[in-house]
């Protein structure tokens, strides 16, 4: 017995490292914890040292041969639970695999993230804590989803379909695209819609980054989100050297200025400062906020 598990062992990691041998595969991660004093709808502030988005993962991609047409990747990324605060350490962020046939574009499943999210309603979303709240979209990540991706010229076409099995919808039960060219030098527009076919609500924007020279970006972005009632929503910030100021709408919700200072001590090291004012709609207190904190990537 002892000598089938040494062999099943032996057979295991050969057939591991046999694979690691065919594929090029990146580790990445980032340590993220901060101090932040933040106000509750009722104004009332709370300071707590907390971990704000720590998270490591694996970039697998297939070596390939010369002449051949079809190559796999794949990615696992887990979100880390520092403080141990909840039921799971490690909770799960991105996992998928997929296959890239040359000219045909990527296609992949699994657990993966929205690309209306990513390149149109967070456009403006430049800030280690705050900012980004001036905006609307379907979801960030989504289990049970396909993908595809392809560049045509200037311009890259992400797409996402959701078919989750629990909606009681026959189909897929939401849907999403975007667009992104950079137009000019220095200059990227994207566009996009995400449909949420289950609730017949859409989403629908546009989304802007111009970086002006060296030491000076601006970004942009305008959301829509049409259900019973249409509300829109639009947030543009800007960063200059060590400081970034954003400022943003949202219908129904209220008003957002950000300010922060950040400065990377190493390519891996930074330190950040950041404060949020909320001007609320109708009768719920206006709050601020602020945080400091460091962020480690690799």
């Amino acid at each position: 017995m002892m000598l089938w598990r040494t062999l099943t062992l032996t057979a295991i990691l050969l057939g591991f490292f046999t694979y690691a041998n065919a594929a090029e595969i990146t580790p990445y991660g980032t340590f993220n914890y901060k101090w932040s004093n933040d106000e509750n709808s009722s104004g009332v502030a709370t300071n707590k040292l907390e971990d704000n988005g720590s998270k490591i993962g694996i970039d697998i991609d297939d070596i390939g041969v010369e002449g051949q047409t079809v190559i796999g990747f794949a990615k696992l990324e887990v979100g880390v639970d520092t403080d141990d605060s909840g039921s799971n350490t490690f909770d799960s962020r991105l996992a998928y695999v997929g296959l890239s046939a040359n000219n045909l574009g990527d296609v992949s499943v699994g657990r993966q993230s929205h690309p209306f999210t990513d390149n149109v309603a967070t456009t403006a979303s430049i800030f280690e804590v705050y900012g980004g709240n001036s905006s609307f979209s379907y979801g960030t990540r989504s289990s049970n989803s396909i993908a595809y991706s392809k560049s045509i010229g200037i311009i890259s076409v992400d797409a996402l379909g959701v078919v989750d099995g629990a909606s009681g919808k026959d189909g897929v039960d939401s849907y999403e695209w975007s667009a992104s060219a950079n137009i000019v030098d220095g200059v990227s527009l994207s566009g996009g819609v995400a449909a949420d076919e289950v609730n017949d609500i859409y989403y629908y924007g546009v989304g802007m980054t111009t970086a002006i020279s060296d030491d000076l970006t601006v970004a942009s972005s305008y959301t829509m989100k049409d259900a019973a009632t249409d509300l829109t929503a639009w947030e543009v910030a800007g960063s200059f050297k060590m400081l970034s100021v954003g400022y943003g709408d949202k219908e129904g919700t209220g008003a957002f200025t950000t300010v922060g200072l950040s400065h990377d001590l190493s390519d891996d090291l930074r330190l950040y400062a950041e404060t949020e004012m909320v001007d609320n709609e109708g009768s719920a207190v206006d709050t601020q906020s602020w945080s400091i904190g460091t962020k480690f990537s690799f």
